[in-house]
């Protein structure tokens, strides 16, 4: 009579086979949904979706004269589009990868001409040009105020006058008041002023938060 403790080799490979393959499906599948996690989390990173939570987000639309010209300023969903008042023609739109959060149309260097001034989230501090002290990554996020002198002839109308690194401070907004200076209020209410003086904004006056 056959033994029926005795365990049966053809009936145990397949089993180890089947065990195996199943193993590896699911390591293959972890590793894929930990592919598509790390893969959407940097999509959302680019796409400034992890930005601090202090940012105030302006949506406006206005309207100047430019050169005897009536032109449309249109902030929306961090976009900033320039366009003729009168056929509707594109002049200018902002950059893919930078968030506007905020402009202004303002004389901020008193020479009776106003400028563009942009609020500017985007990825990298320097931008091409880097300092060559600076070492190591530059793609975090960080705050930029971006000033242009309008220029009719420049296909994009916008043609930079000064361009900052990285702010360095929290802004939550910024205005620009009666004497062309801007005024930076960070999300504790601390304010600081900062004019133009030659070239480039210098910090002028610093309003701490009253207690």
């Amino acid at each position: 009579m056959p033994d029926r403790n005795k365990k049966n080799p053809t009936k145990e490979k397949p089993n180890k086979r089947k065990l195996i393959k199943t193993a590896i499906i699911s390591l293959l599948s972890v590793l894929i949904i930990a592919v598509l996690c790390i893969a959407l989390i940097f999509f959302l990173y680019k796409r400034g979706f992890f930005l601090p939570g202090y940012i105030t987000w302006n949506n406006q639309k206005n309207t100047f004269s430019i050169d005897e010209k009536s032109v449309d300023f249109l902030l929306s969903k961090k976009k900033l589009r320039i366009t003729d008042h009168d056929t509707g023609e594109l002049l200018y739109e902002s950059p893919k990868g930078w968030l506007v959060s905020d402009y202004f149309f303002a004389d901020i260097d008193s020479d009776e001409r106003n400028e563009v001034v942009l609020i500017v989230w985007k990825q990298g501090s320097f931008g091409e040009h880097r300092p060559f002290w600076h070492k190591g990554k530059d793609n975090k996020w960080t705050q930029h105020i971006f000033i242009y002198e309008w220029d009719g002839e420049r296909k994009d109308r916008l043609d930079p006058k000064w361009m900052s690194s990285g702010l360095g401070i929290r802004v939550h907004k910024f205005e620009v008041d009666e004497k062309n200076r801007v005024h930076f209020i960070d999300d504790e209410g601390e304010e600081t002023i900062w004019q133009w003086l030659g070239w480039g904004l210098t910090l002028v006056e610093v309003i701490p938060v009253s207690e």
